[in-house]
């Protein structure tokens, strides 16, 4: 049997007489009538590795996997470095989970190739114990890394290329401390709650928060430029992390902990789940990853010890930017408190939870963590962040746009020009039914110009007319606007139905492994549809299921001032004693 392994990056093989297969297997992602069309035109099967995962099932072995690592890699103040770096690197070793399982249905194998070098393709060749050849030439490689860098940058924006700089370049700060400065001293002596940020989702959601208790102080730090926004409430104020970065770090401490994780890699080594993930190298990266964590650490310790933080909010505790100040809060006994930005957090499934509270935004998000990611409920609290984009918005069949919310769809190995051709004629169609046009609202990851320059190239004229693309935040416009939302899994279905917009969900392109669409569902926040003919038959649906439109469902639940002062801050503001014992 001759096996081609089709790298996300290369397009599908066009049939060819000197060339044949009897399986491809895409190691990215495309909708099924993709497949399909391949599989007819090479006369073999096509079909995606990630067809192999296990829904929700996969997610929910890592936490026990992970747990084999910790207490190995502690570090004088007691962050355990396993716990924060193997989060960035479990996603490689479930891929590796993967191509074991590929490889266990290719055991008649005799010939195996890859498009272009691939981790994946080389852990199914060492499973099987065969040779593997590489398509692509040298000097292949090299054009198709320049190309790929070139498009890359002509689609990044000046703020997007920025940013990308300084995480590649200056990840220890040494730049942007000297452009930023010291931090300056807090105005006033009032005790704060820390809001770490790394995106601007994140801050979005530690502002809701903050909004609720105007009375208290909040410290929003930013550790990464693109976090940032321009304007704030009147009881937030802000800095830059880089303002608290040191100089240099304890070398021998580092070095400690770098040899305590080489260790650590050999004693996973012995574990089947983790054997090949070592001989890959993947655990390997850990020792750089110390490097830039130790300082990030030195930087955030740098704000307890010159700030009065009497309590730390995360909504985002699997990124290190954010994940370590709330361990650090942990160490020292402060309140230590996590939520989630987006509607649901499929990696609370696998992470070592470490926190005093998890602030879930209503009962689809709760039952999810208790459910699904077996998180204690005695540690959860129902209480939404103050949405200040959703005040005052109701639905109306009269509203100009179908919405569809995209999504970096390329961060999980999908072929986003397949999902963009799959759906956007079948959305103009059921547009030009219902007098209506095509929004296409971006994802802060997306670039807008890459995006504009697809939807040309896969759009005829008249359906080009049908399409606005937009990369604005979500707003109250953009909600007052949408007749009915249309995506796979964002979030904006949550914020959708929270003010009564009806939302369809892509469910045939969701997630290997996360279970979001059906417990979106479950709590009745969209509507699933099973194929892409279904998107044109949208005006239909809406016009002969009345309980489509204009429901109004509450899944968020707004916490209430002194329940977010107890569990932040230790007792209500009115509790002097309280506030003052966190100092």
């Amino acid at each position: 049997m001759r096996v081609l392994l089709l790298h996300s990056d290369d397009d599908f093989p066009a049939a060819s007489r000197v060339q044949h297969w009897d399986l491809v297997v895409d190691l990215g992602r495309a909708p099924k009538f993709c497949y399909q069309q391949v599989s007819l035109a090479l006369r073999c099967p096509v079909f995606s590795i990630f067809d192999l995962a296990v829904e929700v099932g996969d997610l929910q072995d890592w936490r026990a996997l992970l747990n084999q690592g910790l207490g190995r890699v502690v570090d004088r103040y007691g962050i355990d470095w396993w716990d924060v770096i193997s989060l960035m690197l479990q996603p490689e070793m479930q891929d590796v989970r993967l191509a074991v399982r590929l490889a266990e249905s290719l055991k008649g194998c005799r010939e195996l190739s890859v498009s272009r070098p691939s981790v994946i393709a080389e852990a199914v060749r060492m499973h099987l114990g065969i040779p593997l050849r590489v398509l692509q030439s040298r000097t292949g490689a090299t054009l198709h890394n320049v190309r790929r860098r070139g498009r890359v940058l002509t689609n990044l924006s000046f703020v997007q290329l920025r940013q990308v700089v300084y995480d590649k370049y200056d990840p220890h700060y040494r730049w942007r401390k000297k452009l930023v400065g010291s931090p300056g001293r807090l105005s006033g002596s009032d005790p704060v709650v820390l809001l770490p940020t790394a995106y601007s989702n994140v801050t979005k959601t530690a502002l809701g928060y903050a909004r609720i208790l105007p009375e208290q102080k909040f410290f929003l730090v930013v550790a990464r430029e693109s976090a940032a926004v321009d304007s704030l409430p009147e009881n937030v104020e802000t800095a830059r992390l880089a303002s608290f970065a040191t100089r240099g770090c304890d070398r021998t401490q580092l070095d400690q902990l770098e040899d305590n994780w080489k260790s650590l890699e050999q004693q996973l080594k012995e574990f089947p789940e983790f054997k090949l993930s070592v001989q890959l190298g993947i655990l390997g990266k850990g020792p750089r990853w110390l490097r830039w964590g130790v300082t990030v650490r030195d930087a955030w310790r740098q704000v307890f010890e010159t700030r009065s933080v009497i309590g730390c909010l995360s909504a985002d505790d699997s990124n290190p930017y954010t994940r370590i100040p709330l361990l650090l809060a942990e160490q020292r006994g402060i309140p230590a408190v996590a939520c989630h930005h987006g509607a649901l957090d499929c990696r609370m499934a696998l992470k070592n939870l470490r926190f005093s509270s998890y602030l879930a935004k209503g009962d689809m998000e709760r039952d999810y963590l208790e459910r699904v990611c077996a998180v204690d409920v005695e540690r959860m609290k129902i209480g939404a962040p103050q949405s200040a984009q959703s005040q005052g918005v109701a639905w109306s069949d009269d509203a100009p746009w179908i919405t569809f919310f995209s999504e970096p769809y390329e961060t999980e190995f999908w072929r986003a020009e397949m999902i963009y051709r799959e759906i956007l004629p079948r959305l103009c169609a059921a547009a030009r039914r219902s007098g209506k046009i095509v929004a296409l609202k971006l994802h802060p990851f997306e670039s807008a110009r890459q995006r504009r320059k697809m939807v040309a190239g896969i759009l005829s004229e008249d359906d080009r007319k049908l399409v606005s693309v937009t990369d604005a935040p979500m707003s109250r416009e953009v909600l007052s606007k949408t007749s009915c939302a249309v995506t796979v899994e964002s979030t904006a279905a949550f914020e959708c139905a929270a003010v009564g917009i009806p939302a369809f969900l892509c469910g045939w392109l969701r997630q290997s492994y996360s279970g979001y669409i059906p417990q979106y569902v479950r709590f009745g926040v969209g509507r699933m549809l099973e194929s892409a003919d279904q998107l044109s038959q949208i005006p239909e649906m809406m016009r002969a299921d009345t309980s489509i439109p204009g429901t109004i469902r509450q899944q968020a639940k707004p916490i209430l001032p002194n329940e977010l002062s107890a569990i932040l801050c230790g007792g209500p503001l009115t509790d002097k004693v309280s506030r003052e014992s966190f100092r």
